[in-house]
């Protein structure tokens, strides 16, 4: 299966690692683990030689996610145009886009999730942590509503403090109203991390892009405080 991350490190990432943008204090978004679709089956099936020879070359997560047109990256590309601070700009190069970095939880691959209970195995908690204890980003995106309430675990919780300092701002779990199917949205503080949580981009039934807008205005003025510690 197609496992292997963009410029393959030691680490569990899923683009390049630029120096002084995603290598510290980057932003990074986190999911449940990698994907692998029916169209994620048909390139390692009649594309392989293709895909390979692009994981060489230096890839930032928009311009990555134009190699595998997966639903889950349009969607990521989709949802920062709606905080006002859109990817792809100088063809997905731009300092901002350098500063993202794509990671999962665990260090896996499926085609959907049916054991959610393995997110909290030892290994997997692991490779989440010392992705976290290597990078050390300044904005934290969990996509999938789980990863939230994984990380109150006291056990992960205070290895998570080692790494990002006390809290702050305790988790605030938010619902808006709105017409069509709801879902909850969570924020959390630590002295050295803002965590986002948003429901998973792809895999999550009955969302809408108008309910994400809902929260556009939060988020951006995250992203816009990054812009200005990071001076870009």
């Amino acid at each position: 299966m197609l496992k292997n991350p963009f410029n393959e490190t030691t680490y569990n990432v899923g683009n390049s690692i630029f120096p002084g943008f995603n290598d510290k204090e980057g932003i990074i978004l986190c999911g449940y683990e990698y994907g692998y679709s029916a169209h994620d089956q048909y390139l390692e099936n009649y594309h392989k030689d293709e895909i390979e020879k692009k994981k060489q070359e230096i890839n930032t997560f928009y311009s990555k996610s134009k190699i595998y047109t997966s639903p889950y990256d349009f969607r990521i590309v989709k949802w920062f145009s709606f905080f006002s601070h859109p990817l792809g700009i100088d063809n997905g190069f731009s300092s901002f886009d350098k500063c993202l970095l794509q990671t999962n939880w665990c260090d896996d691959q499926g085609t959907y999730v049916n054991d959610y209970a393995k997110f909290l195995s030892e290994a997997n908690c692991r490779n989440f942590l010392s992705t976290m204890d290597v990078f050390r980003p300044r904005i934290l995106f969990f996509m999938g509503s789980k990863q939230i309430q994984y990380l109150q675990k006291p056990a992960i919780k205070n290895r998570f403090s080692e790494i990002f300092g006390e809290e702050v701002s305790r988790l605030d779990v938010k619902l808006k109203p709105f017409e069509g199917r709801k879902f909850k949205i969570a924020f959390q503080m630590f002295e050295r991390v803002q965590i986002i949580s948003f429901p998973h981009p792809s895999g999550t039934r009955g969302l809408s892009d108008n309910y994400i807008k809902l929260f556009s205005s939060e988020t951006k003025e995250i992203l816009d405080n990054y812009r200005a510690l990071r001076r870009f």
